[in-house]
């Protein structure tokens, strides 16, 4: 069975302020995460607005870092994007693509050709009603079509909302636990922090699939 599933790329510092999971290059974002997962979350949106160039942390404690994140531009971008499974394939997004445009996906279905990173260069491709995403157009030479026997899955074009609408699930899933996790650390925090999230990620506005 195909499924989407928010991911954010692991970032290059380890947490100082609370227990991170480090499960691979990849994070995904449950839809009922535990306090752990949500931490490893966290930690992965706001550690760029914290980390200096030589890798040390700049926060002093947990508050600070959620308040840097508050108020870094850079916060904007969340290196990420979807995952799409099928079976054993498993299509992770490319570099420098973001979890803030997962919403990019509704324009396929308008036929756009829309930007999934590189390294793995991800590929979709038109094919009636069918969408087949290919894992890494860049291995091709140039001009050769990709061939069956390259990673592929299949996604029926009437199923892609389906499969969006359930990526954002996952996301206002995350959200509020997201909110009930940064009372622990500060009560004042989590209006904003949640809000924060919830408009950097697209997460909560409606899905005009």
């Amino acid at each position: 069975m195909t499924a989407m599933t928010p991911v954010l790329e692991c970032g290059p510092s380890d947490c100082p302020f609370w227990t991170v999971d480090r499960p691979g290059s990849f994070i995904p974002i449950p839809r009922l995460p535990t306090p752990q997962q949500v931490g490893t979350v966290v930690w992965t949106l706001i550690a760029r607005s914290v980390t200096a160039d030589d890798l040390s942390i700049t926060a002093t404690d947990a508050s600070e870092a959620i308040e840097r994140y508050l108020t870094s531009d850079e916060a904007d971008y969340a290196p990420g994007g979807l995952r799409i499974s099928d079976g054993d394939v498993v299509l992770d997004p490319g570099c420098c693509v973001g979890l803030d445009e997962w919403r990019d996906w509704l324009r396929v279905l308008d036929g756009e050709v829309i930007y999934l990173g590189h390294d793995p260069d991800v590929l979709v491709e038109h094919r009636g009603r069918v969408l087949r995403v290919w894992k890494d157009k860049d291995q091709l030479l140039p001009g050769q079509p990709p061939s069956p026997g390259e990673q592929h899955i299949d996604i029926p074009c009437d199923g892609l909302p389906t499969l969006l609408d359930a990526v954002q699930r996952d996301l206002v899933g995350f959200l509020t636990a997201l909110h009930s996790w940064v009372r622990d650390f500060a009560v004042e925090l989590a209006d904003p922090f949640a809000a924060a999230v919830d408009r950097r990620l697209l997460i909560s506005a409606p899905l005009d699939t």
